[in-house]
């Protein structure tokens, strides 16, 4: 069955469903910036959808994929992380299949890191793929780096997150053994606004370090050093 057909005029889905799961879509890939409340998503995205789902799990399936089928973009998400919600994480149809699918080539075809993606979605891709995710340019060579070493004693800021005020910020150090450490300078906790420290990454040499940064990061952030910037293997997302 295609994912890319029509609904049948017996479908049991409302007619706005596409635009249902696009808004869905979007609040699963990123709720702090979707605009949409959580409250609405329950009560319209998703909690009308609860009997047809558990009743008859692969006729949802059919229905929803074909539903969402010419939409496409964010509706295909939507539907995908509906089903999984809904009919359960160990589900499996060729019409989930193939709009979990396609909602994946979507991502990957405007440049969405790995690290957006659930572990599960991750694993599926790599099941049903035999090709990385994403393929970013090669780190540069300790030779051809250009970093500044670090004087002593010197804590340099390399990263700022985002534009926010209390943005997290990436520092590098000389470790006490001797090697490397890269710190979070971040809030103490969400009822906490003073700053601390965090450890976060760890090598023995600065080189190592950068390029621990680079594949944490995977596409540009806020701010990073000029030094830095190369060790950022993707180009930033087009979502």
């Amino acid at each position: 069955m295609s994912v890319f057909r029509k609904p049948s005029k017996s479908s049991g889905l409302p007619a706005d469903m596409a635009s249902r799961m696009e808004r869905f879509g979007r609040f699963e890939f990123d709720p702090a910036n979707s605009g949409i409340d959580a409250s609405y998503v329950w009560s319209e995205l998703q909690a009308p959808f609860v009997d047809f789902a558990g009743s008859d799990p692969e006729g949802f399936a059919d229905e929803l994929a074909e539903a969402v089928g010419p939409a496409g973009g964010f509706a295909l998400f939507g539907a995908a992380r509906t089903i999984w919600s809904l009919v359960g994480s160990d589900f499996r149809s060729p019409s989930y299949d193939g709009v979990r699918m396609a909602a994946l080539e979507y991502f990957r075809s405007n440049g969405v890191p790995s690290s957006r993606l659930s572990s599960d979605d991750l694993r599926f891709w790599r099941e049903q793929r035999d090709e990385p995710w994403l393929v970013g340019r090669p780190r540069p060579a300790p030779d051809r780096a250009g970093i500044t070493p670090l004087a002593p004693g010197e804590v340099r800021p390399v990263a700022r997150l985002t534009a926010a005020d209390d943005s997290n910020v990436v520092l590098v150090k000389v470790g006490p053994d001797g090697g490397y450490r890269a710190v979070v300078e971040a809030r103490n906790s969400d009822t906490d606004p003073s700053r601390g420290h965090f450890d976060w990454l760890g090598a023995a040499t600065l080189h190592d370090l950068y390029t621990q940064i680079g594949e944490a990061f995977q596409v540009p952030v806020h701010w990073a050093a000029a030094e830095l910037e190369p060790f950022i293997p993707l180009p930033p997302s087009r979502l």
